[in-house]
């Protein structure tokens, strides 16, 4: 029942609900009702108006991932999944439209198309409204055009007029708008803590805008891809930033550690291009790839660059959320007035428990955990130095008071890794605490079986300090990026000199090898331009970009052409699958690569194979 609802809420959302006829609205009813299908519904195909709204579809989920209006993400990725493989199912030749596969490789990683957060579900009318606005998202070309002669030389960030900008400004005037709010109460409360550490590393006040798209300011979020605390780091980035993440302690989520990080990144970001604009596109995607895309396109001009979907939205989304923090009132806001969080800073050198601090502290342990989301566990993190946030105007007295507390009195902890032939008696004696307290931490029963690698928690009398305490670096550490690597770097992925660009449409039964004959290129050099890895397959209807010496006869080659076997050159086998056939076994047999088998019949690596199954292949003459 519960996963009936599920895809139920599915369709709501993706504005399927409403469709009359076409198979496609058919199926998700009976994907949704489990209603018996006809085999004459297996069969029939789609047209061009049922392949329009599958189409659809996959933009709406994509946009909807891209928006973060939905909070139970596993539910929503599951659920599509389940319809996808309904329309596969029902129609065989679904399967060789390019966005099918697409979107059924990237259910995994849905959320690098977009920002999912653990938000609360909107309300249902914030969910048509949200259908209803994803379909009038620009296309690339137009918005594009319209921005193609424009510089950022003039300012920082300009007031511009521009469909992108106007969609999220819509949008977040209309069925965003109770969300935005929230987002621009959260960050009333941050404020006089973000601007101030902006300012000390010296980039725009401006980017306080960053963690509004990318979390809401919310200290806790985190996305699918790992990506954690206000301004969305990931682990390793945060390590190369200062930021200290571990099993006890994750200053992702620490609203001053954080901010000094994405500051000294961003400042760094900016170092490279000299524009903010591609700096905050590294910031979304990587700053190789937007390298990439630069000396593809041979422009630092952020509008004309291909980048990734969610990185085309992130600099538009920014700018819309800048304009309304300008001029809330123009779009129906009201700034809140809020009391800021405000709080006083108490040095901790060891693992100390988080009772005894919130005493000293006159506070709860529930206060001090929500003036210190980046504490993951019970105490404050061992032989590490840390600055743990207090309510405001009782820093020096909760010092004082820590300091007097005898060491007799003091309980710490330790995580301990048990090694080859260690017993609960030897590590007991160790540390000086007893077998009865580590069994009774740990949820030990048999002291006998404790398992070597395995790790186990350990209180500690007093002080207990092995090494020094590692003291915080997020201030400090910065990395050595410039524009002459990044160029270094990008000059393989750029056109060669004397070449022209070709946007080339793979065909069903292509292959990289064929279209680079075709072409008289090389598909390493195919694979390079657009990025594929080396086991990356190609699918009907995707796009590839092609350079070709300029006096090179494109109109030589037919567009309705397929670069692919033909009867004149190849001659065609059909092969019936035996029992224990693979089909690395039958390229084997017949002296093909496994890719151009699998692009023979319509299969990805992950399609299974049957005895009695029939596949075509093609040996040369």
């Amino acid at each position: 029942m519960k996963k009936t609802i599920a895809v139920l809420c599915l369709y709501v959302v993706l504005g399927l609900g409403c469709s009359s006829g076409g198979d496609i609205s058919r199926h998700a009813r009976r994907a949704a009702t489990g209603t018996p299908e006809t085999r004459s519904d297996r069969t029939q195909p789609m047209d061009e108006a049922e392949l329009g709204r599958f189409r659809t579809v996959v933009d709406s989920a994509e946009a909807i991932f891209d928006f973060g209006a939905v909070g139970d993400f596993l539910t929503l990725r599951d659920s599509l999944a389940e319809y996808l493989e309904s329309i596969a199912k029902n129609n065989p030749s679904i399967r060789s439209d390019p966005d099918f596969e697409r979107i059924l490789k990237s259910l995994e990683a849905l959320d690098s198309l977009g920002i999912v957060k653990a938000y609360a579900r909107p309300s249902p009318s914030e969910m048509d409204s949200l259908a209803l606005t994803i379909q009038q998202w620009p296309e690339y070309d137009s918005a594009q055009a319209e921005m193609s002669d424009f510089s950022f030389s003039d300012t920082l960030f300009p007031i511009i007029e521009n469909s992108r900008i106007d969609f999220w400004l819509r949008y977040f005037t209309g069925p965003g708008k109770e969300r935005f709010g929230r987002y621009l109460y959260r960050l009333e409360l941050h404020r006089p803590t973000v601007e101030p550490i902006l300012a000390e590393i010296g980039v725009p006040g401006e980017l306080i805008c960053v963690p509004l798209i990318e979390s809401g300011f919310n200290l806790k979020a985190r996305s699918r891809a790992r990506a954690v605390g206000p301004w969305q780091f990931v682990a390793g980035t945060a390590r190369i930033y200062g930021l200290r993440v571990n099993w006890w302690y994750d200053e992702r989520r620490d609203i001053v550690a954080s901010t000094y990080a994405a500051a000294n990144y961003l400042k760094d970001l900016y170092s490279i291009w000299h524009s903010w604009p591609l700096a905050l596109a590294s910031y979304n995607c990587g700053e190789y790839r937007v390298a990439r895309a630069v000396a593809r396109h041979k422009t630092t001009n952020f509008w004309k660059l291909k980048l990734p979907k969610q990185t085309e939205r992130y600099f538009p989304k920014f700018l819309a959320t800048l304009y309304i923090l300008r001029d809330p009132e123009k779009y129906g806001f009201t700034i809140p007035k809020v009391q800021p969080i405000e709080f006083d800073e108490v040095q901790i050198k060891d693992a100390t428990d988080l009772k005894v601090i919130a005493r000293s502290a006159n506070t709860t342990v529930d206060g001090l955990r929500d003036l210190n989301p980046a504490l993951r566990r019970w105490s404050t993190p061992p032989k590490m130095e840390i600055q743990l946030k207090v309510p405001m105007g009782i820093g020096k007295v909760c010092s004082a008071k820590l300091a007097a507390i005898p060491p007799s009195e003091r309980i710490t902890w330790r995580k301990h890794r048990i090694r080859k032939g260690e017993t609960l008696s030897v590590i007991a004696s160790r540390y000086g605490t007893s077998i009865s307290a580590l069994k009774q931490l740990n949820g030990i029963r048999n002291a006998h079986r404790i398992r070597e690698g395995k790790s186990l928690i350990v209180p500690i009398k007093g002080p207990f300090v092995e090494t020094a305490s590692t003291k915080p670096q997020y201030k400090t550490k910065r990395r050595n990026l410039n524009r002459k690597a990044m160029d270094k770097y990008a000059q393989k992925y750029a056109p060669p000199a004397n070449h022209k660009r070709v946007v080339y449409r793979v065909k069903s039964r292509d292959t990289l090898g064929e279209i680079a004959e075709v072409f008289r290129t090389s598909a390493r050099k195919i694979r390079r331009w657009n990025n594929l890895a080396y086991r990356s397959y190609i699918h009907p209807g995707q796009k590839l970009v092609i350079y070709v010496p300029d006096a090179f006869n494109v109109s030589k080659i037919s567009s309705t052409e397929a670069a692919r076997p033909t009867s004149r050159d190849y001659v065609k086998h059909k092969y019936v699958v035996k029992r224990g056939d693979t089909m690395y076994s039958i390229s084997k047999r017949y002296k093909v690569n496994v890719s151009d088998l699998l692009a023979w019949n319509n299969r990805t690596s992950r399609s299974k194979i049957y005895p009695g199954q029939t596949l075509e292949i093609w040996q040369k003459k």
